[in-house]
Parts: structure tokens; sequence; C-alpha cells
């Protein structure tokens, strides 16, 4: 059977709702760490120093096991259950990807295409911090560090320690006003950098 739709965020919204119950301890102690001993041993996975590896077969196996780990399922803090996708829905995902899309907008806007194994294209560069915390009296600076500097293509935004002196604790007005400072202060970032444009 073919399947033929992919999968959207509702439908995952949906089975974070149903799906296996388990604890967050459970998962990063247990599941993860088995299940990666699992593939490491079943693919003979062993990189021998190397941090990237180029071996044509030592990449299908690692191919392979990913893919395997994937279907392992996916787990949502937010409901402590685990999403789990069929093999015919994550080759769907692999085979039908978007072929392009644009980042920014204007004459800093850059177009993400589908890369191929060996592609000569050079790759886009995302900068910033990536999720990292950055405390609130740095953060405008060490954005704005990320956007002068020519060869990175788009920001990848830290996170705020604090927000007016106040952590952004979750399901508070703090969190809120975080999430929108963080975006104000990014844009402001990059347009004084001279790249008003640029894809956050």
């Amino acid at each position: 059977m073919t399947y033929k739709r992919s999968i959207d965020a509702y439908e995952f919204y949906n089975r974070a709702k149903i799906g296996e119950k388990c604890s967050q301890d459970d998962w990063d102690l247990m599941h993860v760490p088995m299940k990666a001993m699992e593939l490491k041993q079943k693919y003979g996975l062993d990189f021998k120093g190397e941090i990237v590896p180029t071996d044509a077969d030592m990449i299908e196996k690692l191919f392979q096991a990913g893919f395997d780990m994937l279907m392992a399922g996916i787990f949502v803090t937010d409901t402590n259950r685990i999403v789990k996708y069929t093999e015919d829905e994550i080759w769907d995902a692999i085979n039908n990807p978007m072929p392009e899309f644009q980042l920014g907008w204007g004459r800093d806007a850059v177009t993400m295409k589908r890369r191929e194994m060996g592609d000569k294209r050079g790759p886009l560069i995302q900068g910033g911090p990536t999720g990292s915390p950055v405390s609130e009296n740095v953060f405008y600076e060490v954005h704005m560090s990320y956007a002068l500097e020519r060869e990175v293509d788009t920001l990848v935004n830290g996170v705020m320690t604090t927000v007016r002196g106040y952590p952004p604790t979750p399901k508070t007005p703090f969190e809120i006003l975080a999430a929108k400072t963080e975006s104000r202060i990014i844009k402001q970032s990059a347009a004084t950098a001279g790249r008003p444009g640029m894809g956050i």
C-alpha cells in the first residue's frame, strides 16, 4: 500500500495525544540509549576516528540506522507520549520534499534548495546561538555579530535567559513577552547590520 499524504502538524498533534505514554526519564535514559546500542550492533557502526564518514557503505548503514531510530518514535514532552511514523510515511517525506523555498525578503533573501549527495553547490550558512541561553544584556550584540558576518545567510536565534529581569517561565506572560522581545531584537540587530530582510 502506498502512502498518499504527508503527515502535517495537525496529524502530529493528534498522535501526540494518543501515542504510547512514556516519562521523560524513561525516554532519555532507557529508550534512546538502548535503541542506539541496538542499532550500533545491528549495523556494525564504527567511525574509526572519522568525524564525518565518507565511506559509501558506512553512509548507507548510518542512513538505515537513522531511519530505524525514527521508526522508534519521537517523544513529545508536553504530553509525555511517543509519536510514531510508519515506514511508508517516512519514505513519503524523504521522496517528496519541498524542492526549494525562500528565507528572508528583498535583497537579503536566500533560496534554500534541495541538495543531493555530492552536490557541488555550497550550502546556506545559518548562524547564531541556535537555542542556547543568551543574557538579556548582550542579546542584541550577540545576534548582530552574526548578522555582520557576510558568510552567514540567515540567523538562528538564541533564547533570552531573562526579560525585563525576570525569567521567561513557561505558561506565564513572561514567556510570551520573551518570545516577542527576542523577535524584535533579532530583527533590529539584522537591520543595524545592514541586512533588514535577513531570514530568521
